[in-house]
């Protein structure tokens, strides 16, 4: 039995996509005020208050048994607060688009991990074929100096590109945990405590970092809206996506957002600073759309 993904889990990802590819940009005028730790922690908190004031108004209960309570605080550190910590840090010497292109590596390291860690979400050809053309389309909207700029050797952005990864596999294990570990949960609920767990044990990381600065902070307009941004749309509204996606399609569907990622960078460049999206531009956001829709198409999930 191949599962079928519902159609319209498509769309939730292009809108995912839309809103976590503006993520990136983001997080860099955050940093004109704030530094990679207060970018990370204020993110959860915003995002974690925003969360429970609707889950509690929508009178939900949860209960937690050790189980749930370690997963949920896991996931909060390891899907949330680190690979926000690590992007953060990342985009002081790298472009947020080229943080937002390495993101790509996503699906590769979802298949992996998913055919070892989960029970139904087993390596198979159907399965490795969007991704390829998925793959295939990044490699188009990687022109020749991005390309440059991706491998280059300065240690300083060769590490921050590294990080961006090791971000990435964060996400991509928190997926598969929650979509493994805790089925008996619905997704706002995981959203929910995941990030507010994050958030918790972020703050005496940046008491920390602010007694270090001395409490000094430039307080920018422009930043502080980046911040609020990020807590509300990639953080609180973008996770409940995330997990709902996870839990009605599997982490490897989830796993495609990472390819839509880098076309919404040119699109949102477009559409806000009005940069011209080139041929090879063009023919990469087709190849990663026909990736995507392979990956939930019935016929595909039906062959092998």
């Amino acid at each position: 039995m191949h599962k079928i993904y519902p159609i319209n889990n498509f769309f939730l990802l292009i809108v995912l996509s839309g809103i976590w590819g503006s993520a990136f940009f983001a997080i860099k005028v955050g940093l004109n005020s704030f530094s990679p730790i207060g970018v990370a922690s204020l993110r959860l908190i915003i995002a974690s208050a925003f969360l429970l004031f609707f889950f509690y108004l929508q009178k939900k209960k949860i209960i937690f048994t050790n189980k749930i309570l370690f997963l949920l605080i896991v996931i909060g550190i390891i899907g949330n607060f680190i690979p926000f910590y690590l992007i953060s840090w990342a985009e002081q010497y790298i472009l947020s688009s080229t943080a937002g292109m390495l993101m790509a590596i996503g699906p590769l390291i979802t298949l992996l991990m998913s055919h070892f860690l989960t029970k139904n979400e087993k390596f198979t050809l159907t399965k490795l074929i969007p991704i390829l053309v998925g793959l295939l389309g990044v490699l188009f909207i990687f022109n020749v100096n991005s390309l440059q700029n991706l491998i280059s050797y300065n240690f300083i952005e060769l590490f921050a590109k590294i990080l961006v990864i090791f971000a990435a596999f964060g996400y991509m294990f928190s997926n598969i945990l929650a979509y493994e570990k805790l089925n008996q949960l619905d997704s706002f609920s995981i959203t929910t405590f995941a990030t507010t767990f994050g958030a918790i044990f972020s703050i005496p990381f940046f008491l920390i970092d602010l007694s270090l600065s001395n409490f000094k902070i430039n307080f920018n307009y422009n930043s502080i809206f980046a911040i609020l941004y990020l807590g509300i749309f990639p953080t609180a509204i973008a996770f409940q996506f995330r997990y709902y996606i996870t839990k009605t399609s599997g982490p490897v569907f989830l796993s495609y957002v990472a390819y839509l990622i880098p076309a919404f960078a040119l699109l949102w460049g477009y559409i806000i600073l009005g940069e011209k999206i080139g041929f090879n531009s063009l023919v990469g956001i087709i190849l990663i759309l026909i990736g995507v829709y392979l990956g939930q198409n019935k016929l595909m999930n039906k062959i092998s």
